[in-house]
């Protein structure tokens, strides 16, 4: 499905729009787990915007009415999925713009941005990327993307944003116009490390990972990777990973049996947006060697713990002890969902030391529902509290070490935050260094 279908789909008539605005609206009234619906009179607010519901000529218009009724809310996972994006198999799911190629596989250009002092700075650069070959390396400066200049755009953000909403914002943002099909090509400018602009053209290559389809949810670009460093004489496992999606599960067992031997292990899940909730507590069983809530689900008449169980059998079937060593897990205000659940269940357990910034403080569980007209409304369906009762939705997971990125260090080719939890995981093990 293209953007150019999308955009016909919103242009499409709104259809019976009060009887779709009116079953959104009964959802949430009748799943919301706070009956105060977070301070919103919900009855008021549905006699205030059924009536513009009704005057919606088209599916756009209607679902800004919708989206504008779940905002109120001021919680995360409200969101109208439309239903081009949901329905779509992750072929040729791109932007639109010149350059397509037509192709029927998602594109990567192979490097990660994130928004710091104002502007958006390559964090990360894959080698063997498109990216890479063409010269871009971490500090550089992206600042256009085929021409649209990317200060321009992340300035029409909403000043009252709060800086990790702001963040979050700005990365989806990018990520939206950089994508594209396998073929497609890119103009983009950067201001490389000396502060003077390239123009490149880079061609998509295909997704390197897996995609994933789960339920109604659009597909997810899914990847892991894994690998093993030395520092300090001592051998830290890395594992990093970029949603929470089954199709990953075996990749991380698979990551766990190799890297079982290592001294300490540092989970690196920054920019990783979340999945299925329920992934968390099959991970953490690798880490913990007693059956413990890493938190609890909270819905309106039931509360659900998430129970993580130690993993005692590998994957050829033999038995074998959950990882004891030093574990660190890197975030940063990309870092939300599942991934809060995950970290901050650890953390407060006091079974990991968390690295890096802020996280994003979105972490309600939810669940996806198809509305009459197609579109999906996604909505959340549980309050979630750590193992000490603390809510993560709000201030998420605040690092035991507060480690941002400057542009500065990335220029000189150093992840701060990763460096500190490696020196970190290295100095904690208790095993003698072999030789």
């Amino acid at each position: 499905m293209s953007a150019a279908d999308a955009a016909s789909r919103a242009v499409e008539p709104a259809g019976n729009a009060v009887a779709i605005f009116d079953t959104a609206w009964g959802i949430i009234r009748r799943t919301h787990w706070d009956t105060t619906y977070n301070g919103v009179n919900w009855v008021a607010l549905g006699d205030t915007l059924r009536p513009r519901a009704a005057a919606a000529r088209t599916r756009g218009e209607l679902r800004l009415v919708l989206s504008d009724m779940l905002s109120r809310l001021r919680q995360s996972h409200f969101s109208i999925i439309p239903q081009e994006s949901a329905d779509a198999t992750g072929a040729g799911s791109g932007s639109g713009a010149p350059g397509r190629s037509g192709g029927d596989q998602p594109g990567w250009l192979g490097f990660e941005t994130r928004l710091l002092d104002g502007a958006m700075v390559v964090t990360q650069v894959d080698t063997g990327g498109p990216a890479w070959h063409a010269g871009v390396r971490t500090g550089w400066v992206l600042q256009a993307v085929r021409g649209c200049p990317t200060a321009a755009r992340v300035a029409r953000l909403p000043a009252s944003l709060e800086p990790r909403r702001r963040a979050l914002m700005a990365s989806q943002m990018l990520n939206r116009s950089l994508s594209g099909s396998a073929g497609d090509t890119a103009q983009l400018s950067f201001a490389d490390a000396r502060d003077v602009t390239r123009d490149l053209t880079l061609v998509q290559q295909a997704f390197p990972g897996s995609i994933a389809k789960f339920g109604n949810l659009p597909p997810m670009p899914a990847q892991l990777e894994w690998s093993r460093v030395k520092q300090d004489g001592r051998t830290v496992g890395v594992i990093r990973f970029n949603v929470w999606m089954p199709v990953l599960s075996p990749a991380f067992d698979a990551a766990m049996d190799s890297l079982r031997s290592s001294d300490a292990i540092v989970i690196d899940v920054r920019g990783n947006l979340g999945g299925v909730g329920g992934m968390s507590m099959g991970i953490a069983g690798h880490f913990l060697d007693t059956s413990v809530a890493i938190g609890v689900m909270t819905q309106r008449t039931s509360n659900l713990r998430f129970v993580a169980n130690p993993r005692r059998v590998n994957g050829q079937n033999q038995t074998v002890k959950p990882f004891a060593g030093p574990l660190a897990i890197v975030v940063d205000p990309l870092s939300a969902s599942t991934t809060e659940i995950f970290a901050g269940g650890l953390q407060l357990l006091k079974r990991a030391t968390v690295f890096g910034t802020q996280s994003a403080g979105q972490a309600l569980p939810s669940v996806p529902e198809r509305l009459p007209n197609g579109d999906i409304l996604y909505h959340a369906i549980a309050d979630f509290v750590g193992p000490t009762g603390k809510p993560v939705e709000g201030e998420g997971v605040i690092p035991d070490r507060v480690v941002p990125l400057t542009r500065p260090e990335l220029i000189k080719g150093r992840d701060a935050a990763l460096d500190a939890a490696l020196r970190w995981a290295a100095g904690q093990a208790a095993r003698p260094i072999v030789p």
